[in-house]
C-alpha cells in the first residue's frame, strides 16, 4: 500500500508547478518519458500499418518524415495521437518550469518547451545549468490591480492577434506554434493577470481564457486575417492549449511569479522556430478512401466515372459553408495522356490521366486546383494564405470491381498534404472533408449508372 501511494506521489510530481527539479531528475524523468512515447507511438503505428518508425526518423521535430511511407492511418488513430500527446507536453512545460526554478531562471522560460527547434535549446540549457536557486520576485502581486489586470487582459489579446498576423501574413507559418504554443502562451498570461489581483477559481479562470481567446478571433475577423469556417475549426486546438495555458499562469500568479523579459525573449523566439520548421519541414501524403456498391456493371459505371453530369443543388451542411464542392466532371481526350477537369464550386481541378485501365481503374494526377473554400467574412474576400497553401491534393483513383452480383464496387482514393500543425488534428477536418467530396460524388455515379435517365 505504501509503494502505491509512493508511486502515485512520484507520478504526481510529474505534472506539478510547485517545487524544483535537479539536474538529473530532470534529464531522467525527460529520457524515461520520451522512451515510454517512442514506444507506444512506433508500437502502434507499426501494429496497425506495418511501418515501423526508427528512432532517428521518430525524432524528426517536424512529424514529417516519419509520416512518409505510411499509406493510410485510420482516423481514431489519428485521434489517439492527439490525446495520447497533451499529458506529455503538459509535463514538458510543469517540469522544465521546476527546472528553470532550481536553476535561478524565471519559470516562463518553460514555454520555450512549446517552440519548434528553440524547445531543443532550453532543454539543453537546463539540462547543464547548475543549481542557483529560485530567483526573486520581479514584482508583487500587490502591484496588480484590477484595472491594471484589465489593461495587460486587453494588451494580451492584441499582442496574441499581432504575433499570429506575423506568422500567418508575413511568414505565411500555419505550424504547431501557431495553434499550440501560442495559444498556450496566452492563456498563461492570461491566467496569471486574472488571478494577480486576488486569487480565482480554476473555472473562472478558464471561462476569462476562453473569453480573451474568443475576443482574438473577433479582432482577427475585424482584420480581415481569417474568417468564421477557419476560426471555427481552429478554435478547439487552440483552447485544447490554451486551458492548461491559463491553469499554469494562475499557480504563476499564487506563487507571485510575474511575467518578465524572459517572456519577452520567448516570444521574439517563436519566429525563429516557426521559420525553422518551415526549413525543414517534411510533408507527408495522406489517402482517403471511400466506397460504395452499385448495381450495374463496370462499363456502364465506367462511362460516369470518367465524366459525369452536372450534379444536384448540395444538402449537405458542410458545404453550405462555403467549403467547395463538385459540379460536373469533363474530359479532354482518351487514355493516358487525356486530361480530366473536375469542376468545383470554387474552380476547377486540372487532373491529367496517368492511367487507364478500362473499366477497372482510372488514375491521375492533380496539376491545379482551386481554392478549398471561400471564407465567410465580414468583407468580400479573405486573403488568409492558408487557402492557397496549405491543403492540396496531390493525385487521385477510382477503382472498379466487379461483384457476383453483377454489380460493382466503385473506390475513390485523394491524395492530399496539409501544411499546417499538428497535422493529426488538420488531419482529422482534411479526411471528413474529402470523405464528404467523395460521397457526393460517389452517389451521383452510383444514381446515374442504375438509371436509364442520363439526365439525372
Amino acid at each position: 500500500m505504501r509503494a502505491r501511494l509512493f508511486n502515485m506521489s512520484r507520478l504526481r510530481e510529474l505534472f506539478t508547478l510547485s517545487g524544483s527539479v535537479g539536474r538529473s531528475q530532470y534529464l531522467a524523468a525527460g529520457l524515461g518519458l520520451a522512451l515510454l512515447k517512442y514506444t507506444v507511438d512506433a508500437g502502434s503505428c507499426l501494429l496497425l500499418t506495418g511501418t515501423f518508425w526508427d528512432p532517428v526518423t521518430y525524432l524528426d521535430p517536424t512529424f514529417g518524415t516519419r509520416m512518409q511511407g505510411v499509406g493510410h492511418l485510420p482516423t481514431a488513430y489519428l485521434v489517439f495521437l492527439i490525446l495520447w500527446a497533451l499529458p506529455f507536453l503538459w509535463i514538458g512545460v510543469a517540469m522544465s518550469a521546476r527546472r528553470a526554478r532550481d536553476a535561478g531562471l524565471s519559470q516562463w522560460l518553460s514555454l520555450a518547451f512549446l517552440l519548434p527547434y528553440i524547445s531543443l535549446a532550453t532543454i539543453a540549457l537546463l539540462v547543464v545549468r547548475a543549481p542557483r536557486g529560485p530567483r526573486a520576485a520581479v514584482h508583487g502581486p500587490q502591484e496588480f490591480t484590477f484595472r491594471t489586470a484589465m489593461f495587460g487582459l486587453a494588451f494580451t489579446v492584441l499582442a496574441g492577434t499581432g504575433l499570429i498576423a506575423l506568422l500567418t501574413e508575413g511568414l505565411h507559418y500555419y505550424g504547431t506554434a501557431l495553434f499550440v504554443g501560442i495559444p498556450f502562451m496566452l492563456g498563461a498570461v492570461t491566467g496569471f493577470l486574472f488571478n494577480a489581483p486576488k486569487q480565482q477559481s480554476a473555472w473562472a479562470t478558464v471561462g476569462t481564457t476562453t473569453l480573451a481567446l474568443l475576443l482574438g478571433f473577433l479582432a482577427m475577423l475585424t482584420f480581415a486575417l481569417e474568417g468564421y469556417v477557419c476560426l471555427t475549426m481552429a478554435f478547439p486546438i487552440m483552447l485544447v492549449a490554451a486551458v492548461p495555458g491559463s491553469l499554469m499562469g494562475r499557480v504563476l500568479a499564487d506563487m507571485a511569479v510575474a511575467p518578465d523579459r524572459t517572456l519577452g525573449l520567448v516570444l521574439l523566439g517563436l519566429p525563429l522556430g516557426a521559420m525553422a520548421q518551415q526549413h525543414w519541414a517534411h510533408t507527408d501524403q495522406r489517402e482517403v478512401v471511400t466506397s460504395i456498391e452499385i448495381d450495374a456493371a463496370p462499363e456502364e459505371v465506367w462511362e460516369n466515372v470518367i465524366a459525369f453530369s452536372e450534379l444536384p443543388i448540395p444538402t449537405d451542411w458542410l458545404f453550405r459553408t462555403g467549403i467547395a464542392y463538385p459540379l460536373r466532371a469533363r474530359i479532354e481526350g482518351q487514355g493516358v495522356g487525356a486530361v480530366r477537369y473536375c469542376e468545383f464550386s470554387t474552380g476547377a481541378f486540372v487532373e491529367p490521366i496517368t492511367r487507364w485501365d478500362a473499366p477497372q481503374r482510372l488514375s491521375f494526377d492533380v496539376l491545379d486546383q482551386p481554392d478549398p473554400m471561400q471564407e465567410w467574412s465580414f468583407y468580400a474576400h479573405v486573403n488568409a494564405p492558408h487557402l492557397e497553401e496549405s491543403f492540396r491534393s496531390v493525385r487521385g483513383e477510382f477503382r472498379l470491381i466487379a461483384l457476383p452480383s453483377g454489380g460493382t464496387r466503385l473506390e475513390g482514393s485523394t491524395w492530399y498534404e496539409v501544411e499546417m500543425g499538428p497535422a493529426a488534428y488538420w488531419k482529422l477536418w482534411g479526411d471528413a472533408i474529402v470523405h464528404r467530396i467523395h460521397k457526393r460524388v460517389l452517389r451521383h455515379i452510383r444514381d446515374v449508372s442504375e438509371t436509364s435517365d442520363p439526365t439525372l
